[in-house]
């Protein structure tokens, strides 16, 4: 789909910064420039799109529901904005996996992705929801065909590769990917899981 443009250029610059800090994994870094972007400019839809997936991180760390309903409110209003964006359906079908809704969820990555089949980004985040429902084979397709598009996708992409390996028992692999994942508790666990299974822990 083509993104609308923002009405404001400011707003679109905190928002450039903001994504940049996003892939890297600098999850909290993001989280404050997304809220700039959409008090300057409340009608970006990406904006409010991307500030839910931000709050998403920050319930990772404070597992607070409020945090998760205040990336639903910030989903809802990016679809509110543009349903025709895949990137505001992506974000709310993050938003309702961590919501424990499976299958509207999975609604939402699928619209997300009919509208942008080459999206990385769209594809990883699928690809977790997959992880999440069992379906780690598939899951791992999808991220293989993704870094064929794509052999640098964002940071926080390698934390799902490695979690469908690890889901398929293929745990030398899974050490590969979690090491590219970006320097967080949930990844020194994963690693520390990993290394568990493969008989390497001290």
């Amino acid at each position: 789909s083509r993104r609308k443009p923002p009405a404001d250029w400011d707003a679109y610059d905190y928002y450039l910064q903001g994504r940049a800090l996003f892939h890297r994994y600098e999850l909290d870094k993001s989280e404050p420039l997304f809220v700039r972007c959409v008090e300057l400019d409340a009608t970006f839809a990406q904006g409010h799109a991307f500030l839910a997936q931000a709050l998403v991180g920050r319930f990772w760390y404070d597992n607070d529901p409020r945090t998760l309903q205040n990336a639903w409110d910030s989903a809802r209003a990016a679809l509110a904005l543009d349903r025709s964006d895949g990137v505001c359906h992506q974000s709310m079908g993050l938003v309702l996996t961590h919501m424990r809704q499976h299958s509207d969820a999975g609604m939402h990555f699928e619209r997300a992705r009919s509208l942008n089949p080459l999206d990385v980004n769209i594809a990883g985040d699928y690809a977790s929801w997959l992880n999440y429902g069992g379906r780690a084979e598939t899951a791992l397709n999808v991220l293989e065909s993704a870094l064929l598009r794509d052999p640098l996708p964002p940071t926080w992409f390698w934390e799902v590769k490695g979690s469908s390996l690890f889901l398929l028992g293929k745990y030398s692999e899974a050490v590969g990917s979690y090491q590219k994942a970006g320097d967080h508790f949930f990844t020194h666990a994963f690693l520390a899981a990993t290394y568990a299974h493969l008989g390497e822990m001290e």
